[in-house]
């Protein structure tokens, strides 16, 4: 059974890393899978409180055919990061980096007495306020 990484966009980038994450090569390029099934539920639950929170925040549907998937990443990338935040990490020069998604996760249920203790609502901000990474013209 296939467990896809809901914060794949981050650890794609580079601006995430994830003890559980697990590479794979599938038709469209790497992805990644997650390696413990409790964190990938775990992980899922807070993707979804982020997602919910990101699409209002965003003012867009939950309708992959029209939604830019700029969005879909900034939810990602800035709820992560907000988390962080949350929890009193500092930022650096080139902005959020986690080094443990699962761990952060796991983190943030901890110290807020589980998902419904989180203050995902407080996350919008920092997923508007994500800054993408520019691509680079490729030359020919």
């Amino acid at each position: 059974m296939e467990l896809k990484c809901p914060f794949a966009s981050p650890i794609t980038s580079g601006r995430a890393a994830c003890s559980n994450a697990r590479e794979v090569v599938r038709r469209g390029g790497s992805e990644y899978d997650c390696a413990v099934a409790s964190a990938h539920a775990l992980c899922s639950e807070v993707h979804g409180r982020l997602k919910a929170v990101g699409l209002k925040a965003f003012e867009v549907d939950d309708d992959l055919t029209s939604m830019p998937h700029s969005v879909l990443v900034k939810i990602q990338g800035g709820g992560l990061a907000g988390l962080q935040r949350l929890l009193g990490a500092e930022t650096g020069a080139d902005g959020v980096v986690i080094d443990d998604v699962r761990a952060l996760v796991e983190r943030a249920l901890t110290e807020h007495d589980g998902l419904e203790g989180v203050p995902f609502d407080q996350l919008a901000d920092d997923m508007t306020g994500y800054r993408l990474e520019r691509r680079t013209r490729r030359r020919r």
